[in-house]
């Protein structure tokens, strides 16, 4: 097979570059017996992709008449890295004439009205021989044609795009494609179930969500191989594993969490309970904060390291189970009083956060004092 010679098309300047020899287009009134390569970024213009584009080679041949002008949709789009190759199949109206034929790239994006065109490039059709010129021949047949063709109805949007039929006399190639957007429209959503057998558990039934939806042609009017308004109603199940992964032993002893399957269970995960133990000095007023080291607090007590009469202020904290509860020392020369009113305790982690109470002296800890902590976590 000989080298294939791409004709490059250079996106900045628009032009196509012909390699040496590939100027020739064939010999008049040749059908479909060459075919040209083009290369070409897959990206041109402003961000428009070819790959996604309908794609022409727009041609005017040597006759230099309207008549003369035609569109041709290319063949064998493939994506190459950063470039696309595809190839332009030469028709009977292309070298129906001998002489210069023009002809340029033209590319129009899916959806859109954006288009972007190179600058025209020139081959030559040779001089042949054929049985009748042109206009003779459409003389001489065009009218036999006609009478074979007559009761034809076809139309463009009717036949297949890259086929061809003659209908009253006339040559009409066909724009039927088959590609169409689809169009998912969800209908209706609903939990249910299915049945579902588990080794070591028995039979169950796995909740899921089910979803129905209605899948069309996104455009009903544009002409493709499935015409109308083709309908169809979809029913799928949702995965269970929407509800988790986690298995027993990933979950604490005690505590109970829904399976990937849909099924309640128990966890079996036993954890050691660690405690840590250190002292802080109190800071009045002011919020006083400290790391125990460990990654979780079950339960914290803070209490004075020595206890004195004769300070206003907290004796001792306890927190568990998202409560503080604690008791204080309110002293005066005259009277001396205890108090079960204390500030918050904030756990983040293994971090403790002791804030007094607003204006509540006897919730804070004692300025200056040394309070020693045991805190149990993990």
């Amino acid at each position: 097979m000989a080298e294939i010679k791409y004709l490059e098309i250079n996106a900045d300047d628009r032009s196509i570059i012909v390699p040496a020899g590939e100027n020739l287009l064939g010999v008049e009134n040749d059908n479909e017996g060459a075919r040209k390569y083009f290369r070409c970024p897959k990206i041109v213009g402003d961000g428009i992709d070819l790959t996604k584009s309908d794609v022409y080679i727009n041609v005017q041949n040597a006759s230099g008449e309207k008549s003369g002008k035609d569109r041709y949709t290319v063949q064998n789009m493939t994506d190459s890295g950063d470039n696309v190759t595809f190839e332009w199949v030469l028709e009977r109206k292309v070298t129906s004439h001998k002489g210069s034929v023009r002809f340029a790239v033209c590319v129009r994006e899916k959806g859109t009205e954006r288009e972007w065109h190179t600058t025209f490039a020139t081959g030559n059709a040779l001089e042949g021989e054929e049985l009748f010129e042109p206009a003779e021949l459409e003389a001489r047949g065009q009218d036999f044609i006609g009478i074979l063709t007559s009761d034809a109805n076809a139309d463009a949007n009717s036949i297949e795009s890259g086929k061809s039929a003659y209908v009253n006399g006339k040559k009409i190639k066909g724009t039927l494609a088959g590609e169409n957007d689809i169009k998912a429209t969800t209908k209706k959503t609903e939990l249910s179930s299915n049945p579902i057998t588990i080794p070591g558990y028995g039979q169950s039934m796995v909740p899921v969500l089910k979803h129905t939806i209605e899948v069309s042609l996104a455009d009903t009017n544009k002409p493709v191989l499935l015409k109308g308004d083709a309908k169809k109603t979809v029913v799928y199940d949702e995965a269970g594993s929407i509800y988790g992964d986690a298995k027993a032993s990933d979950v604490r002893i005690g505590k109970t969490f829904t399976s990937s399957n849909g099924v309640k269970i128990t966890g079996t995960l036993s954890v050691s309970a660690k405690t840590m133990k250190g002292t802080v000095t109190g800071g009045g007023a002011n919020a006083v904060a400290f790391d125990t080291g460990l990654k979780a607090i079950s339960c914290i007590v803070i209490m004075q390291t020595v206890t004195s009469t004769s300070d206003t202020g907290i004796i001792a904290l306890l927190h568990q189970n998202g409560k503080t509860k604690g008791i204080g020392n309110s002293y005066s020369q005259y009277l001396k009083t205890s108090s079960t009113s204390t500030g918050t305790i904030a756990i983040n982690g293994g971090e403790v956060t002791y804030t007094p109470k607003n204006g509540a002296e006897v919730t804070n800890m004692v300025n200056g004092k040394e309070y020693t902590w045991i805190a149990i976590g993990e």
